[in-house]
């Protein structure tokens, strides 16, 4: 069973407040399902809907490095509750080696893979 991180609406209103115009969330999810909430080139976000509940988040940039992955990682860490060092450090160690690393904080796991010089962050609830 998946876990629920947060109500869509809970984290849009806390998100919005923490990034600029181009990178804010839409307004709502009418369904169930996968949707892109936020797309700005390189960047694209991505959330798993179930009942208005986030199971999943999912971030792709095409870029390894990029200051609005920055933005929208520290705006994701404010509105979870979930700040930590262990994300930057993992998120600075799978871009300088190429590879996938895991950290997690407050019970949030966040997988980071910059394999093929791209990069893919997956936000999901462990407990």
């Amino acid at each position: 069973m998946t876990k629920t991180l947060v109500n869509y609406q809970t984290l849009k209103n806390s998100f919005n407040q923490e990034v600029s115009t181009q990178l804010q969330m839409v307004d709502s999810l009418s369904k169930n399902g996968k949707f892109l909430v936020i797309q700005t080139d390189p960047i694209t976000v991505e959330v798993e809907v179930n009942t208005s509940n986030i199971e999943t988040i999912t971030i792709k940039s095409k870029l390894l490095n990029t200051p609005l992955y920055d933005e929208i990682f520290i705006a994701l860490e404010k509105s979870l509750n979930c700040s930590s060092v262990k994300f930057y450090n993992a998120y600075k160690s799978a871009i300088k080696n190429g590879t996938v690393v895991t950290a997690e904080n407050n019970n949030i796991k966040v997988v980071h893979d910059a394999r093929n010089g791209q990069l893919n962050v997956k936000i999901t609830k462990e407990n």
